[in-house]
């Protein structure tokens, strides 16, 4: 195994341009449906095409249940102070009850995460007394300050209700539910970076993701309108698929406009 190392240029190649994405994706790889390791793809084009950077991790200690665990970053461009990654707990009840916040360096997103350290536990409230959302519930971050949570059923994802801060999606409080145009299956992921939504078709063998349909907006996530799908490698439906900036990009598009600053001058 090829372990992640964290290292300037990657990241310096990554902000060389305005223009260039900064987001990468990892996969989480499951054993007997815990999470172990971490695989690193360019983009999610790559991550169908299995054409790994060449990046792994791993995680210890692993991650115990991964089909019923939501991990998701709240990164967004150009940002100054650091971004956090987020991990779902759920209870003995099965029910989602807590989420750990854990610091997302620039130079490694997803080091606290993987060790779990540093992380800060926050109960779910106002949920009854089952004490959470259901384990099958989907939730992520759409990297513009904005947190989602799926509602299940016993045929699927069938709506979605969105927070406009960490607060209210921790207490379901000021929550905009929307129903789906359609009931997306239950064991489709969902995730949300550089202004586009993505879900996971689970629709290959034994219910595997088969591809990736990707959204323009949310209101088109909402609405069934594809953009595009992409074609996936049959990966497992218990694998979490986790955006987050190439190392060391969000320090060095601090340093780059700094230094445009003062050519300007």
């Amino acid at each position: 195994m090829r372990l992640f190392l964290p290292t300037a240029l990657l990241g310096l190649a990554v902000a060389a341009s305005a223009d260039a994405a900064l987001t990468g994706i990892w996969r989480t790889n499951n054993a007997s449906g815990a999470a172990t390791t971490l695989t690193g793809y360019a983009s999610v084009a790559a991550l169908g095409a299995n054409q790994s950077n060449g990046l792994s991790a791993a995680i210890s200690p692993s991650i115990n249940d991964a089909r019923y665990t939501s991990i998701f970053g709240d990164f967004v461009e150009g940002q100054t102070a650091d971004p956090y990654i987020y991990k779902t707990l759920y209870n003995s009840q099965g029910r989602i009850s807590q989420i750990v916040r854990y610091s997302a360096s620039p130079s490694d997103p997803l080091a606290n995460l993987r060790a779990n350290t540093g992380g800060e536990v926050f109960d779910f409230s106002g949920f009854g007394s089952t004490a959470g959302w259901d384990r099958e519930d989907d939730m992520w971050a759409d990297g513009q300050g904005n947190f989602y949570r799926n509602g299940t059923s016993s045929t699927g994802n069938n709506g979605v209700t969105k927070y406009t801060s960490f607060q209210d999606f921790l207490t379901n409080t000021n929550g905009q539910y929307s129903a789906y145009g359609t009931t997306y299956g239950w064991n489709d992921r969902f995730f949300a970076f550089e202004g586009k939504f993505y879900r996971t078709n689970t629709g290959g063998p034994n219910g595997s993701v088969s591809g990736f349909a990707v959204y323009n907006s949310f209101q088109d996530l909402l609405n069934r309108n594809v953009a595009q799908t992409i074609s996936s490698s049959n990966w497992s439906s218990t694998d979490i698929f986790i955006p987050v900036p190439a190392p060391g990009a969000i320090a060095l598009l601090g340093v780059a406009g700094l230094v445009g600053a003062r050519r300007r001058k």
